[in-house]
């Protein structure tokens, strides 16, 4: 979210959303990339949390940064995520937030880094040539990262759901897909006809989610 327009496209952090995912949503996710590391034990460990993490600052949001990844940031677009879990999550996390808040200078280049080509990053780019972001999120939508929950996992594709908080102490959920794509996980924006949104507000938090807790 910014602070010179309010926008909704699909994909993309937007307070106040609280039209519920949907059992079809959440069951296209998981049918997509699965319900899990893994048999039995042999699976990756999906509630592991990301090994010394910095938080840098992004459009007037924090984002996180660990030994997992990203691993570089070049004209605002960051790559370098680790092949793993916590790689998949920090890509959810970072790729949703550098698209939502970039600057007019920056956008182009995280969706050609950070998104999965397809029609829907093609319909996101033509809405996005609309508008004018040339300052950092205000405060009062800025998102502050507080933890995130793998649902679905495998090599090719993940499913993540990251928890933020808002300054009026509002929290919300983003359901999120990250796919292996060019050497690096990318974000796939959903599709743009689907009526189902990616965020629905939430209460409180789950008891087993990852928490990633961005400073104050």
């Amino acid at each position: 979210m910014i602070s010179t327009v309010v926008r909704e496209q699909p994909g993309v952090w937007r307070r106040g959303i609280r039209k519920p995912a949907g059992a079809v949503g959440a069951a296209l996710l998981l049918a997509a990339v699965g319900c899990g590391g893994g048999d039995g034990d042999s699976g990756p460990n999906l509630a592991a949390a990301p090994t010394h993490v910095r938080w840098q600052p992004f459009q007037g949001v924090a984002l996180p940064s660990a030994d997992q990844g990203p691993k570089q940031v070049t004209d605002g677009a960051a790559t370098g995520f680790e092949h793993s879990p916590i790689g998949a999550a920090l890509a959810a996390i970072v790729h949703t937030v550098r698209l939502s808040v970039a600057a007019d200078s920056q956008w182009a280049e995280i969706v050609r880094q950070e998104v999965v080509p397809n029609k829907a990053r093609d319909e996101w780019a033509v809405n996005r040539v609309q508008l004018a972001i040339t300052g950092p999120a205000a405060p009062e939508y800025a998102p502050r990262v507080l933890g995130y929950k793998i649902i679905g996992y495998t090599d090719a594709a993940s499913a993540v759901d990251v928890y933020t908080e808002y300054s009026d102490n509002s929290k919300a959920v983003n359901h999120t897909t990250v796919e292996w794509s060019g050497n690096d996980w990318r974000l796939r924006l959903p599709d743009p006809d689907s009526p189902v949104r990616p965020i629905v507000a939430v209460d409180e938090l789950p008891t087993d989610i990852v928490k990633l807790e961005a400073p104050k």
